[in-house]
């Protein structure tokens, strides 16, 4: 199954809509992963958040950041359970390259990706640019995608 996307800058989503996604979100960082920290950062209104739905409803995310006179940038990248397995997660990067590359289509993209899903990203085209670095006591690693 596809996935259906929609990307909204922070002001047009609906209460529901903001819901959901920090929920989704909260269940991966923080529960999933065993991992307090403070997901709600207060940058939430300078992002486009990048939304994938399948017949339950929201299923992927991330948010996107794209000046256009700087670097851009892809986090909180996530995946909820019943959508693994599926490629969703290589779709949802896909769009998420696409949505930035239509609006700031000579910028390099930048994302802090952890540890473990350094090959996933790098079959999507991103390398790794920076040292491994701990994130709320997760290895991280800063990796970029030149258009």
């Amino acid at each position: 199954m596809m996935l259906h996307f929609a990307t909204h800058p922070f002001s047009e989503l609906s209460a529901l809509q903001v819901h959901d996604i920090f929920k989704l979100r909260q269940d991966i960082f923080i529960v999933e992963q065993d991992c307090p920290y403070p997901d709600i950062d207060g940058t939430d209104t300078n992002w486009l958040h990048l939304c994938g739905f399948d017949d339950e409803g929201l299923v992927a995310y991330a948010r996107l950041h794209c000046p256009g006179d700087e670097t851009s940038e892809i986090g909180r990248v996530v995946v909820a359970q019943r959508g693994r397995g599926k490629s969703y997660g290589r779709e949802l990067m896909q769009r998420a390259v696409v949505e930035i590359l239509a609006r700031a289509p000579a910028q390099p993209i930048e994302l802090n990706a952890q540890t473990y899903l350094l090959e996933f990203y790098g079959s999507l085209g991103f390398t790794v640019i920076g040292e491994e670095y701990l994130e709320d006591g997760i290895p991280h690693r800063l990796m970029e995608y030149r258009p």
